[in-house]
């Protein structure tokens, strides 16, 4: 393929990228640019094998911190000591035993697929590919494939659709009710939740993330659907002064009766993408808590007994860069429940992800000691990760 030069409101990466990983044998550098940041995405027989960026976020130390492989004193003292040795970081790092070689690949597989799917998102900017590759990208030893980071991200994008739908204006403010906020509170929770009490707008509360701003989304979007942030609207009728969902959610009520926590969650979370409806924020908060004690207390009773297994390159497809990089927050986590309540994704889909590693054999659970008695198996649930069909709710299962 020659080099081309284009601009992204013409030529998103969505449309870009699978001529570029679906040519055999192509070898080439794609740069993207939007104001200060600059990312450089090295390709090669369908793979993704390298990644520089300009973003401070993107730093492996920084990566690094957020994944919880280093605490950011050590980060830094390392970063201090690779520059005084005059060696890369992340050799260094190896070298002296900072981190193992696994967990700086996972670190630096994870930053390569964040730094891709924010560029998707991009709708201006510059987008220019360049045959061959530069002699650092050689380097590097990532090797992603390019149909699957392309899935994740358009599955990102229909991620933010969603959220947009919700929140269209980024200089939307909340009001704040923190007591909505207690059965699954974290840290990232309540920074967001001091930044909206101050008037931050949307807009300030997105790049507040330590990672990518649809980390922040999802966690605003938690928040939301408890109840705990609500959008300042303008006076008149509010969504839930109508009477245009009483039977979903007399259906959302039913399947807490019946205790389908998995479907009572995503009906009421679909009834809250069409505006703040006070009852149904109150079913989703009691089906939410009903469905994570009953996932993430089967999880904890595992605590100290997970082994975890390499992860082959590339990974199973049918995992999603949310479960990779669930694994990672597992691996340097003190304990499971502390993985699950700081993943981007939210606890509850943490806890689902951490099953389905389980059934892909990244994660085993080692047998317990002589005596021990063995907890429940873990319970499988229907929901599907990205919600479930409004169909196949009303048609009862």
């Amino acid at each position: 393929m020659e080099a081309f030069t284009g601009n992204l409101a013409s030529y998103r990466l969505q449309l870009v990228l699978p001529p570029l990983y679906t040519a055999p044998g192509l070898e080439g550098t794609l740069r993207v640019e939007r104001g200060a940041v600059r990312r450089e995405f090295y390709l090669r027989d369908g793979h993704l094998v390298g990644v520089a960026s300009t973003e401070p976020r993107e730093h492996l130390a920084q990566v690094l911190v957020n994944l919880r492989i280093l605490d950011a004193p050590r980060a830094a003292a390392a970063f201090e000591a690779a520059e005084g040795a005059n060696l890369p970081y992340g050799t260094f790092l190896v070298q002296r035993c900072f981190v193992e070689l696994s967990q700086l690949i996972e670190a630096m597989e994870h930053k390569a697929r964040e730094a891709l799917f924010d560029c998707y998102a991009w709708e201006s900017g510059e987008v220019e590919f360049t045959p061959g590759l530069p002699l650092s990208a050689r380097a590097v030893g990532l090797r992603l494939p390019m149909g699957t980071l392309h899935r994740d991200a358009v599955a990102r994008l229909r991620e933010w659709a969603v959220f947009r739908e919700i929140f269209p204006r980024l200089d939307t403010t909340f009001r704040v009710f923190r007591e909505f906020a207690v059965e699954t509170f974290s840290e990232e929770e309540d920074v967001l939740l001091d930044l909206a009490a101050g008037g931050a707008t949307l807009g300030e509360l997105l790049a507040s993330a330590r990672e990518a701003p649809l980390f922040a989304a999802r966690w605003v979007l938690h928040l939301y659907r408890r109840g705990a942030l609500a959008p300042h609207r303008a006076k008149g009728p509010q969504v839930g002064e109508s009477t245009e969902f009483t039977e979903l959610l007399a259906l959302v009520r039913a399947f807490l009766s019946s205790r389908k926590y998995d479907h009572a969650v995503a009906l009421a979370a679909q009834v809250l993408e069409r505006g703040p409806v006070p009852e149904a924020h109150a079913l989703y908060r009691e089906a939410e808590v009903g469905l994570t004690l009953a996932l993430s207390d089967e999880l904890f009773a595992l605590d100290g007994r997970l082994v975890f297994e390499p992860i082959p390159r590339p990974a199973p497809a049918d995992l999603t860069a949310d479960d990779l990089y669930l694994y990672s927050k597992l691996r340097g986590s003190r304990s499971i429940r502390q993985a699950l309540r700081t993943a981007a994704m939210g606890e509850l889909a943490a806890s689902r992800s951490v099953y389905r590693l389980m059934e892909a054999g990244l994660i085993r659970v080692a047998p317990l000691a002589d005596g021990a008695v063995e907890p429940p198996s873990p319970r499988r649930t229907t929901t599907d990760p990205y919600g479930l069909n409004l169909g196949d709710l009303m048609g009862g299962g």
